[in-house]
């Protein structure tokens, strides 16, 4: 039976040992769990048995570290995922993390989007710009579909028209026609459709109206 093989070890950081098995799979080993089962380049082993030993070692250090994270601010299940595969912690102890936090509803992928589509809405983003933030989040595309239907339209609208009416000041003087393809374009970046900026604009400009009457 072909065995695995420890490919490269370098210390990584004061307390930690990265190795690599077979050139590929990349795992972090802590001082503690390096002092009970050392590894050398070029040691043969069995992945598979290496990964049962190890998975119960290192699960309370990924889970200590999730729990960190989440203490510093609300997080999807995507970003936890993701900053542990950085940490190389094996992908069977992320998932054991990702269960335990979900049961000790200490992650709720649902609320979070909600929340966190909301705070984009307020700060002037567009519903393009929301959708791309919440995969970036690492969230599901049923979850996103959700989030993106459930989105208060009324406060959306609102940060619209505040944007826009930001913008109208800061472009003021311009040629009129220049003043609004700049309007325009900035509204397009921040994720806003033609159609959301053209009404937000004009929304912007009445309201602009009926202050000066």
């Amino acid at each position: 039976m072909k065995q695995d093989v420890v490919t490269s070890v370098e210390r990584s950081g004061r307390h930690s040992m990265l190795v690599t098995i077979n050139e590929e799979i990349q795992l972090m080993l802590s001082r503690d769990i390096w002092a009970e089962r050392p590894l050398s380049e070029g040691e043969e082993l069995d992945f598979a048995e290496f990964s049962q030993w190890l998975l119960p070692r290192q699960y309370p250090e990924a889970l200590n570290k999730a729990v960190a994270l989440l203490a510093q601010r609300a997080r999807s299940g995507g970003e936890i995922r993701q900053k542990l595969e950085r940490a190389h912690y094996l992908e069977d102890t992320i998932d054991m993390v990702l269960y335990k936090l979900e049961k000790e509803r200490l992650l709720d992928d649902e609320a979070f989007a909600r929340d966190y589509a909301a705070s984009c809405a307020r700060r002037q983003m567009g519903r393009t710009r929301i959708r791309m933030e919440l995969v970036r989040k690492g969230l599901n595309r049923d979850i996103i579909d959700r989030t993106m239907e459930e989105l208060p339209q009324e406060e959306a609208d609102e940060a619209a028209i505040h944007l826009a009416a930001k913008l109208l000041r800061r472009h003021k003087g311009d040629d009129v026609r220049k003043e609004m393809q700049k309007v325009l374009a900035a509204m397009a970046r921040r994720g806003y459709s033609y159609e959301d900026s053209k009404e937000a604009i004009e929304a912007a400009i009445r309201l602009q109206e009926e202050e000066q009457e």
